[in-house]
Order: structure tokens, then C-alpha cells, then sequence
């Protein structure tokens, strides 16, 4: 290294800051990082800044390095954030935290971090800014966003963001305009996963809390919680303390060796969208080995128990194996251990067995599992915790009701014909989309608000729970069937991430408007015309509740450890701002002066007093007992009260509504389905398959789960690949890109595969390929249209253990924007020059930065990795939409 790094200053620096220069254990550079005429690193400067606990003041605050959203203490040194750790309050992370907790302290002091309002004066996307005031921007955006809701457009206002923790702060804004079109990501995230849940076991169970630390069997299927999984913090200590403690076994099956399969008991590399096959079978195998706990299945499942030994009647375990190219054997083995362990024992799934098209009745086979084995509910099972920690919800005693503060608008009016309905814009949408929407069931149209916000193509995003078809947005407007006046996105990556939307976006016909808010500059900022400067989550204030894997409700508060960098905001200070610009009535909802006493009468329930609360940052009642066996306990006197018993089915009716269901005698609360028993069979999807007219012989359509190929993989060619993507642990999907270092741990993506495949196609490892990409084949958007979706290159790295017929590639890096680092480049961005003072007593000087970003082609390294996302086509699965994201078809060439 250029400079005189001493073993002595070493060790005054700590291990901790020596890592953060790169270097390793022996005290030598990893690599030959850094050129002759790099700067020598300020030793006064890196020692000014160590911690001293004496000084240094811990405040407890949530985590946004994810959205696992763990509870962290701050600690604060002189006006700085300089260190992050677990909270040990928070009973889901226990006090562990992971490495992104401290990008929240990189993306707050980030040298290139937007500090001031800004407004374009060349070409949309030229990169030309100017700075201008708060007033000044409010003032313009309030300008074009009054017409609109004055002459009766309020649904032209589109609000689009892509990780918006405020818990209903932005809906607050949304419905107080008029608009529905709050739009979310969550189609290319969990609907695939969600949907299943929801049909099972209800509207508030639409992600599950397995009790892992009691259990003795999992068995995961493509879940991948020791890398990145929402909750897999939570997740991955209770897993490991059961495996230590317990001697539990967890087998995993998966397309590569993710950090999870390789630290499983057992891993299958499975074929791609073949996890289905594989349920099937373990319930097969468990029907006929007399492993099933009928008397469970009897009390609680819609479904009678023969039916379902006819169904998976030839789902044997060689048929499975036919499929999946999992051995018969240790199918039939897995499925006898995995019900012999019950109850305690639980199955896992996420994108590896839900992102595909028929991945939705795959993770219903998987649900199925549990219900077969009694696991629901019980000690070390598959159990349902309240969700997100609200009071009130499904009969959850033991958390205060808590709500936000203030005065509620009332949800945007339904579109569609008939009184309360809004029949103008209804009747501005496409001929063949009215035709669909008055073919809906009643219950349904008086949820429609249009295409964006409730794609009539899909209902089973909207039905159970708002979650969108994101990746569909631009391709709408670009048809026409939404027209738009003001388009805001908050904290959204979708230039960098969507196909279409770069080309939308720089359409000035199609997004006359657009207003971006958030920290930093990125793809999707450099197309705005104004970007509003954002605090970031060490800055500011938010709710946070989330389900607990220790199966008791809790809560916790995010609060700012510093104040807001330059003239940032929060959000919410921005929408309210902005409200009261607007007018007409808008700013009665958002009549409050300080967030501190707005968040503080959110929680004035709470027994404890506010100022303990920030304290310890985490409420939950130690007296609690558990959710075991949620749908047991009878209902109170005061739930009683006012009901009346259905002679048939026991249900206990109230007010038109089961609020729950006779069981040996007592009424209890059974589950959060309109039946109160879990629902194996549902007509809501043949119910959906005809309303689109989706062929009823669609797997999709099914109302109990089967099996079917993913279209793409039935004809699989020799020189056929399946592209799966992946997320590395150290990052957040392409949002943390400009982490500093994170970027210098994982920084490029290349392509992974088996070394035989590698040698089968004449590559050496470090060659450079071509990957072409597929349009799908199926039901789904464009699907069957012939011809390449997209290409592009990188270098292959071989890795043993991937399944031979799959290609990997992350897609979180190759940026354009986002900063030098997320550039990987020397040079700072001209916008952020200009959004950005460079003063030198602010903190967000940094002697690395753009100077030492030592893994930059003009240093010699392998550069910031290659954009892929343009290359994926959409392909939402039918009817719920989620993105199907492992089920490309591709083909790879030498360079």
C-alpha cells in the first residue's frame, strides 16, 4: 500500500477499522488495492474517530438496513452515529444484528448524499440540476398536484414507492388526495408466497412464525434465511440453537449452495420449480406409511382427508424423482422423519419453490404438510404469531391498541357502474378492461380502483391484501390505461430494476411530472424533475411492529440518534408540508407541529411512560403466554355477547360474520377464514380463472393444489439453462449499492455454474459469456411471443455443488448512478456536487471516497459487475401476479 500503516498503528486503529481498510488477518492487503498516487490514509483522522464509551451515548432505534427491521442501539459521539449494535430487548433479533445494520451509518454520512431540494434544467435524465428551496419545490409540486384533485383527476397522482416502513403514513397522504394509486413492489417480492397463506389460514396470516427454536425437523424448500430472507435474522439463531440444542435436522432443497443448504444437515440440488413434485410426494409417502394425524386434519381442514389420498395418488416418490431428480429414497426417508418429529416440526419456503408459474400451488402442496402432520400451532411447529404485533386483530390480547394519530380520510371510492362508484374514470379505461371488471362478483368491483392500483388481469393481488403487480406499472401507462398527471416515487429503484421503466419514465408525454424523494442520487432519482432530499432512518421517526418468532406480540419505535444532514427531511414532514400546499382540506389530517408528539400519542397506551419507551426502544408484555394453538382458545364473554350459532356448520355468527366455530361444545376461535377452518380446497381461484378467462385447466386455477410443469422448462434443449437470480447477505437487493463497505466485500456478479456444465460448454473459469434470455411461455404477460427478451455479458465462476442445469447471477450491482461507489468508479457525480455542499465541517467527508475505491477498472479491478434486470422479462404469475423469477430460460455462449 501506497502510505506507512504501521503494526502499531494497527492496533491502535482495532481489527474492526483495519478490516475496513481491506486489510486481513496476517495484517497484508487482500489485493493489490491501491495505486502509487492514492492518497495516504489519515491516521489522526481514523483514531479521532474510535468510540470512547464513556463519552458516547446509546440510543435504541430499528434497524433499515432490511426489511427484517431489527431492533439496534446507536451509539452517539459528538454530534456522530459511530456504531451500531443489537438491541437486546428486541425479542425477535435477540441483540444479534448483521452487517447491514451499519450501512445505515454509510448511507446517512455518504459522501455524494443528496443534502438539498433539487430541480432539473436540462433533459429529463441529462443530469443537469440546480438547487433550489424547500418553498420553492413544494410550491411547484403543489401547483401541478392541485388541478388534479380540484377538477375531479385525483386518481392522475400516482404514488409509487419500494420499501415504505411508515406504517399507513403515506396511505394517510394517498387517501387524503383521492388517489388509489399508492403503488408497492411486492409483486416481485412474496405475492406468490402470501397468496397460499392467506387462502390457508386467512387475510392476517400472510407470513408465518415458525417456532424454531423448539422444533426437531425442518424442512426447507429454496428458503434461504443465513443469506437474505425477510426475518432471517430471526430466523437463523432459533434454527441453529434447535440444531445444537435440540439435535434438530434440517434439510434443504435448493437450485445452488446458498449459505442455508450449506449449513443444512442435508441438501438436494433440486431441478428448478420442481418443489411441488417433492411436497407431493412426502404426502404420499406419509398417507401411506399411516403417519398423518388424522384427528387434526378432521377438526380443522375443509377438505376430506380421501379425497386427498386420491389426489396424490400417483404422486410417488419416483415420480417425484422422475421429475425433481431428488432420490426416491431419501424423499420417502425425509417425509417418514419430518412426521415422526411432529408436531414439532415445520416446513420453509420462499422464492425457490413460489417464483416460478406454478409456484403458487407448489407452496400450497408445502403448506399442506403441516396441516397433514398436526404441526399448526403447536410446540417446535409451523405456528401463526400476530401479525405485526397489532392489537386488536384476530382476538390477540396482551398489546395496547395502538393507531395512528389524527384524523383518517376516507378510502378512494371503487370505480365501476353503479351508485358509489366512480363511473368517470372508469369509463376512460380500455373497452375489453370494463367488459372484465363488470363480470366481477359485486364484492369485488367495490375493491376495483383501476389497472395500476388493482390490475383486473390479476385479482388475487388485490383481494386478500394490496399487493400490487409492480412490475406491470410502466408497461400500463405506456398502453394507456392509466393517464398521469404528477408521478411521485419514494425510496423506488424501478429505472435500475424494471424493464419499460427508463423508457416511461424519460416520456414526457406519458409522466408529465415526476418527484422523487430519497437520500441519495440512483437511477430512478437522476429521471425525476424535482428530488426531494430525504433524513434517512438514523434521522428520523416511525412506527415498527412485525411478527415475533417468539410467538408474542411487540412493538418498538424507530427514533433519530442525529438530526437531519443539511435541509433533508422526513417523509412524513414532507407529505404534511406538502398537504398543506395543496389544501382544500388536505391538511386537517396531518395537523401536527413536532413527529416526536405525533409519535407519541401513537403510543400513548402503552404502560410504560414515552420517555421509557425510547429508552428501551422495545415494548411487550413478559406476562404473555405464547401463541400456541391460536384457534383453541374460546372466545371471551364479551366476544360472545350478540351471537348466534349455525346449526350446520357451528360457525358463531355475529353481525352477519363468523367470528368463530363450535368445537366438542365450546365456541372457540378457530381460524381467520370466512369457515374458521383452514382451507385446503378454495373456490376463490377457479372463482378468479373465470373472471380473467383464465382456462380452468390452468394450474392456477385449481382450487386444490396439483402439479404441472413450468411452461418454459417442459422441452428443455441440451443447450438450455434455467437463469435463477440470488441476494447476497451483505446487501439489500440494488438499494445498497452506494454502502461503502459492503460494495468492497461484494461488488461484481458473476456467472455461477457447475464445473461440468462449464467444461460441457468448452469454458474456463474467468471466461467471458453471452446469456440470452427467453420470453416465457405461458399464460402470463406476453407470454408465448417468440424471440430473446435480453442479453448480457459477464465472467463465469464455477461453483460446485449448483444443479447442472442452472445458471446463477445476482442482480444487485452494475449500476449507473448511485454514487462513486455504486458506480465503482473515481469520480463524484455532478448532481451530487450540486445537491451537495462539500463543506468541510460537515460529516460526510470521507478521504475513501471516490479516491480509494480500490475494485474500480481505473485501479485495475474487476469494476462494479454488470446490470442484468433489462434482460429479465416480466412474467407475473397468473391471477396473484408475482413475479416469476426462476423460470427464465437462457442460453450461454463463449465470448
Amino acid at each position: 500500500m501506497a502510505n506507512d500503516l504501521s503494526r502499531r498503528d494497527l492496533l491502535k486503529l482495532g481489527s474492526g477499522a483495519a478490516a475496513a481498510l481491506g486489510i486481513g488477518a496476517t495484517g497484508l492487503p487482500l489485493v493489490k488495492r491501491l495505486s502509487q498516487d492514492a492518497p495516504p490514509i489519515d491516521i489522526a483522522k481514523l483514531t479521532a474517530n474510535k468510540i470512547d464509551y464513556t463519552k458516547a451515548k446509546p440510543v435504541p432505534t430499528i434497524c433499515f438496513g432490511c426489511t427484517t427491521h431489527c431492533g439496534v442501539v446507536g451509539w452517539v459521539q459528538d454530534g456522530r452515529v459511530r456504531r451500531i449494535d443489537g438491541n437486546p430487548l428486541d425479542p425477535n433479533s435477540k441483540g444479534n444484528i448483521c452487517s447491514k445494520a451499519q450501512g445505515m451509518i454509510s448511507y446517512t454520512y455518504y459522501p455524494e448524499r443528496l443534502l438539498y431540494p433539487l430541480k432539473r434544467v436540462g433533459k429529463r435524465g441529462e443530469g443537469k440540476w440546480k438547487r433550489i428551496s424547500w418553498d420553492g419545490a413544494l410550491d411547484e409540486i403543489a401547483a401541478k398536484m392541485k388541478p388534479l384533485r380540484e377538477e375531479g383527476r385525483p386518481e392522475e397522482f400516482v404514488f409509487h414507492y419500494g420499501c415504505d416502513k411508515t406504517k399507513g403514513y403515506t396511505k394517510k397522504f394517498t387517501n387524503a388526495f383521492g388517489t388509489p394509486h399508492r403503488l408497492n413492489r411486492r409483486s416481485i417480492c412474496s405475492s406468490n408466497r402470501r397468496a397460499p397463506l392467506m387462502s390457508f389460514y386467512g387475510r392476517e396470516f400472510e407470513w408465518e412464525s415458525q417456532d424454531f427454536e423448539n422444533t426437531r425437523y425442518i424442512v426447507n424448500f429454496g428458503g434461504n434465511p443465513m443469506e437474505a430472507y425477510q426475518g432471517g435474522l430471526y430466523m437463523m439463531h432459533r434454527i441453529q440453537s434447535a440444531r445444537v440444542d435440540r439435535s434438530a435436522r434440517m434439510v434443504t432443497f435448493e437450485v445452488r449452495p446458498s449459505a442455508t443448504a450449506s449449513v443444512s444437515d442435508e441438501y438436494f440440488p433440486i431441478m428448478p420449480g420442481t418443489d411441488g413434485a417433492v411436497a407431493f410426494a412426502m404426502i404420499h409417502t406419509i398417507l401411506r406409511e399411516g403417519l398423518e394425524n388424522e384427528a387434526f386434519w378432521n377438526r380443522w381442514a375443509n377438505y376430506p382427508l380421501e379425497e386427498v389420498r386420491k389426489l396424490v395418488a400417483e404422486y410417488t416418490p419416483q415420480w417425484a424423482e422422475d421429475i425433481s431428480g431428488v432420490p426416491a429414497a431419501d424423499i420417502e426417508r425425509i417425509a417418514i422423519e419430518f412426521a415422526r418429529a411432529a408436531p414439532a416440526c415445520c416446513t420453509m419456503s420462499n422464492r425457490g419453490s413460489a417464483k416460478h408459474y406454478n409456484g403458487v400451488q407448489s407452496d400450497r402442496a408445502i403448506r399442506m404438510l403441516d396441516v397433514l402432520v398436526g404441526n399448526v400451532g403447536k410446540l417446535g411447529g409451523f405456528c401463526l404469531s400476530s401479525l405485526r404485533g397489532w392489537a386488536g386483530r384476530y382476538g390477540q390480547e396482551g398489546l395496547p391498541k395502538l393507531s395512528q394519530p389524527g384524523p383518517k380520510p376516507s378510502d378512494p371510492k371503487p370505480w365501476g357502474l353503479g351508485e358509489g362508484y366512480l363511473e368517470e374514470p372508469f369509463k376512460k379505461l380500455p373497452e375489453e378492461v370494463q367488459e372484465r371488471v363488470l363480470g366481477f362478483p359485486e364484492k369485488w368491483r367495490k375493491s376495483y380502483f383501476g389497472e395500476l392500483a388493482t390490475p383486473s388481469e390479476y385479482p388475487l393481488a388485490w383481494h386478500w391484501y394490496q399487493m400490487r403487480v409492480g412490475q406491470l406499472v410502466y408497461p400500463y401507462i405506456k398502453e394507456g390505461r392509466q393517464k398521469v398527471g404528477v408521478y411521485m416515487s419514494f425510496t423506488l429503484g424501478a429505472s435500475y430494476g424494471y424493464p419499460d421503466a427508463r423508457e416511461v419514465l424519460l416520456d414526457e408525454s406519458l409522466i408529465p411530472f415526476h418527484v422523487a424523494i430519497d437520500i441519495g442520487y440512483g437511477e430512478q432519482t437522476a429521471l425525476a424533475d424535482i428530488i426531494l432530499p430525504e433524513a434517512t432512518s438514523l434521522e428520523r421517526w416511525d412506527h415498527h411492529s412485525t411478527n415475533n418468532y417468539g410467538l408474542v406480540p411487540y412493538t418498538g419505535v424507530r427514533q433519530p440518534l442525529v438530526p437531519p444532514s443539511g435541509e433533508t427531511r422526513s417523509v412524513q414532514i414532507i407529505l404534511r408540508d406538502l398537504a398543506r400546499k395543496i389544501g382544500g382540506g388536505m391538511q386537517d389530517y396531518f395537523d401536527f407541529e413536532s413527529e416526536e408528539d405525533y409519535y407519541r400519542e401513537w403510543y400513548k397506551n402503552l404502560p410504560v411512560s414515552w420517555e421509557e419507551f425510547k429508552r428501551r426502544g422495545i415494548w411487550m408484555d413478559p406476562e404473555r403466554p405464547k401463541d400456541y394453538e391460536l384457534y383453541e382458545r374460546p372466545l371471551t364473554e364479551a366476544e360472545l355477547a350478540g351471537t348466534e350459532i349455525e346449526e350446520n356448520s357451528g360457525l358463531v355468527m355475529k353481525d352477519g360474520k363468523a367470528v368463530g366455530i363450535m368445537r366438542d361444545g365450546i365456541a372457540v376461535r378457530g381460524f381467520n377464514t370466512p369457515n374458521k377452518l383452514i382451507n385446503i380446497y378454495d373456490e376463490i381461484w377457479p372463482t378468479a380463472a373465470k373472471a380473467v378467462g383464465l382456462p380452468l385447466d390452468d394450474i392456477n386455477a385449481s382450487p386444490i393444489a396439483k402439479w404441472d410443469h413450468v411452461p418454459e422448462h417442459r422441452d428443455l434443449g441440451e443447450n438450455d439453462f434455467i437463469f435463477t437470480t440470488f441476494k447476497w447477505n451483505v446487501h439489500t437487493q440494488g438499494r445498497s449499492g452506494h454502502w461503502k463497505y459492503h460494495a468492497e466485500i461484494v461488488h461484481t456478479n458473476p456467472v455461477f455454474m457447475h464445473p461440468e456444465t462449464g467444461k460441457a460448454l468448452g469454458l474456463e473459469e474467468g471466461d467471458e459469456v453471452q446469456l440470452e434470455v427467453f420470453r416465457p411461455k405461458g399464460r402470463t404477460y406476453r407470454g408465448g411471443e417468440s424471440g430473446v427478451m435480453g442479453s448480457f455479458k459477464n465472467h463465469v465462476r464455477f461453483l460446485k455443488g449448483m444443479h447442472p442445469k442452472v445458471v446463477a447471477c445476482s442482480h444487485h450491482v452494475g449500476h449507473w448512478e448511485h454514487g462513486a461507489v455504486g458506480r465503482s468508479t473515481n469520480a463524484l457525480t455532478e448532481p451530487a456536487r450540486e445537491g451537495h455542499a462539500q463543506a468541510n465541517d460537515l460529516p460526510l467527508q470521507d478521504s475513501d471516497v471516490p479516491n480509494r475505491i480500490w475494485w474500480s477498472k481505473e485501479r485495475g479491478g474487476t469494476g462494479g459487475g454488470v446490470a442484468i434486470n433489462d434482460a429479465l422479462p416480466i412474467n407475473p404469475c397468473p391471477l396473484v401476479g408475482g413475479q416469476n423469477w426462476y423460470d427464465n430460460v437462457c442460453r450461454v455462449s463463449k465470448v
